[in-house]
């Protein structure tokens, strides 16, 4: 059974018939595959919709984005001397350092750490700022904070902290970009460099909803 009928037509020109246009007249069935076809081609579309808003989160995010959401506590700060050598507990101003670090989950984060006894330190200057000593202003530099947006780059395992603000000038608008591990519930970040010695940080996930 033929799909479509072919239509000739002519006209009449000085008492003959000549050759017009010919045009084709669909039939149900055609119609119904033109329908099928044009529901094919909007799934396709809505898919490749779907896929690029996937791919383009998984580019802006990382696989591992949401891992970081959260608060996280300082566990312990280590360092490395050189390639041979294992990690150890830092024993200089970061030895047992404590505080926080946080991920909102929607690109925002700040850090904040200090050393050990911070909070119990008592100034040896009592009449303000420019009373302070060379030890006050010692203790307040041991403090370290900044807060920014965060980009995780899970296919070379990094993530980088753009900073918006810290406490230290030289800091300011700068990337620290830090190589990152998930072992349970640390994390473990290091700052990336290629000189020695190294630092790597440890956190460990903080359940707030107990």
């Amino acid at each position: 059974m033929k799909s479509k009928v072919n239509w000739i037509l002519f006209r009449k020109s000085k008492g003959n018939f000549t050759f017009a246009r010919s045009f084709s007249r669909r039939t149900p069935l055609d119609c119904r595959c033109l329908l099928l076809n044009k529901m094919r081609l909007k799934y396709l579309y809505f898919a490749f919709v779907i896929t690029l808003f996937f791919s383009c989160k998984k580019e802006n995010e990382g696989i591992d984005f949401d891992k970081f959401t959260g608060r996280w506590a300082l566990e312990i700060v280590e360092s490395k001397a050189d390639s041979s050598s294992n990690w150890k507990p830092r024993q200089d101003h970061y030895k047992n350092r404590y505080g926080f670090i946080l991920y909102d989950g929607k690109g925002g984060m700040g850090v904040h750490h200090v050393t050990e006894g911070y909070d119990k330190y008592e100034f040896e200057g009592k009449g303000g700022l420019d009373s302070l000593t060379a030890n006050d202003l010692r203790h307040l530099a041991n403090n370290f904070v900044y807060f920014g947006k965060y980009r995780v780059i899970d296919s070379i395992k990094v993530i980088e902290h753009q900073i918006e603000s810290v406490n230290f000038q030289n800091m300011w608008g700068s990337i620290a970009r830090r190589n990152y591990n998930f072992s349970g519930d640390t994390l473990t970040l290091s700052p990336i460099t290629n000189r020695y010695p190294k630092s790597r940080l440890k956190w460990i996930k903080l359940n707030d909803l107990e």
